[in-house]
């Protein structure tokens, strides 16, 4: 008899608050009403992220002058103007969208806004040749971790040609094209504009006092030309593949540790498959102690401390990968074990009771991981911002509930026998 799944009413209802709205400025809004919450929460998300970029890092460079001076304010006065009030400023780009996330008290909006959108609209950009040499030094700093190698050299060769491709180092390769104001000021005033973003907010004020104060502080932009993902690239990026399986790697005699990827292309995040594929990803290596890879390759063989999978769904593709940090002797045992486990999950059906468990783990850390506001705002507003419905979010649950054994074997069928990268980082003694 299979296991039955108790899921928490809140976690299917949550949802049918939200209230989605399109503001006059072009803005869509989607506000979760939340009398109690002691702070506002708001993210505004600007989809593209790097797949906008003209040039390599373009994006995240920009980001990073935000905060470095307006028209109208210094670098210092921006910092005691945060200093001095409740707001908390984030500022993040990723693979599908850039994302400016808020936290504040309701009483400091107004000012908050004020100075979010004098960030947005008025940004000199003028110290970006400073702060290209200090992101620079950042990235090479991040690069000495040999696991930070390992992931760049994965993702660099897995989606090599593509924009998901442009990681720390193809940056760093690529910094001397960033060598004038005009490519950052041409992205600025085509990135930032009301009507590409998505602003997810929860909070303790009324939607339409918030809608207002969005379109009073946002007005449509005069100047410039809105970016947008270009048809070709999307295409691209669907239509991408792995063509052969290939291992590579970076030797680092001073890492104590071998630290190893495997990974394969996977679905996008509009696919039907990926509710399969994050039930598979949870039970294999996604859940932590309770998880196949965990029990399996740390606590049996005692190859590793850590050891995971995931599955990470961007807009236009997908990717799944596994990671090991281990023993260098312990690297040819260790790839043993991702094929044995992976042949598992191939060959036999997951029982009753696993799956019923693993569901429940998948449901009930959904649960905690959306108790706040803050959480429910950027949940929200990512998922919007990747293309996806308030409808198809609020079927999450029953989508999770449906997955069958058949079908988690048959997308680990999918996805393991198709051709993968391996990415090792390591002394020069294991290759």
């Amino acid at each position: 008899m299979t296991p039955s799944i108790a899921v928490p009413s809140a976690l299917k209802s949550g949802l049918t608050a939200v209230e989605p709205s399109t503001l006059s400025n072009g803005m869509q809004l989607a506000w979760l009403p939340q009398a109690n919450a002691p702070r506002l929460a708001l993210n505004f998300f600007l989809p593209g992220g790097n797949l906008i970029d003209g040039k390599p890092g373009l994006s995240d460079l920009v980001d990073r002058l935000l905060l470095k001076g307006t028209d109208t304010r210094s670098q210092e006065q921006i910092a005691e103007l945060l200093d001095g009030s409740s707001l908390e400023l984030d500022i993040d780009t990723r693979r599908d969208s850039t994302i400016l996330s808020a936290v504040l008290l309701p009483e400091d909006l107004d000012e908050s806004l004020e100075l979010i959108q004098d960030l947005m609209y008025h940004a000199t950009l003028a110290d970006y040749d400073k702060e290209k040499q200090q992101m620079a030094g950042e990235i090479q700093m991040e690069l000495d971790s040999p696991q930070s190698r390992a992931s760049d050299l994965l993702i660099r060769t897995v989606f090599g040609g593509t924009p998901y491709g442009v990681t720390s180092t193809v940056f760093l390769e690529s910094m001397d094209a960033l060598s004038s104001l005009e490519p950052l000021r041409e992205h600025y005033f085509g990135a930032y504009r009301p009507e590409r973003m998505v602003v997810s907010a929860s909070g303790p004020i009324s939607g339409d006092v918030l809608a207002k104060k969005l379109e009073a502080h946002f007005p449509k932009r005069g100047v410039g030309q809105s970016l947008t993902v270009s048809d070709a690239t999307q295409k691209a990026l669907r239509a991408h593949t792995i063509s052969t399986s290939k291992l590579v790697n970076v030797v680092k005699d001073d890492s104590a540790q071998a630290h190893i990827y495997k990974a394969w292309m996977a679905p996008p995040v509009d696919s039907d498959d990926t509710y399969s594929i994050s039930v598979m990803n949870t039970l294999f290596g996604g859940a932590g102690l309770s998880a196949r890879l965990f029990l399996e390759l740390r606590d049996k063989q005692g190859l590793a401390y850590s050891v995971r999978s995931s599955f990470d769904a961007y807009r236009y593709s997908g990717l799944y990968k596994i990671y090991i940090g281990t023993e260098p002797s312990n690297k040819d045992k260790c790839l043993v074990g991702f094929e044995t486990e992976c042949g598992k999950l191939i060959n036999e059906l997951v029982s009753a009771q696993e799956l019923a468990e693993t569901k429940t783990n998948i449901l009930g850390r959904r649960q905690v991981f959306l108790e706040t506001s803050s959480q429910w705002a950027a949940y929200v507003g990512g998922s919007l911002a990747q293309g996806r419905t308030l409808a198809q979010l609020a079927e999450y649950e029953d989508r999770i509930l449906s997955v069958t054994s058949a079908d988690i074997q048959r997308v680990s069928q999918q996805i393991f026998n198709s051709p993968s990268v391996i990415s090792i980082v390591g002394p020069s003694s294991i290759f």
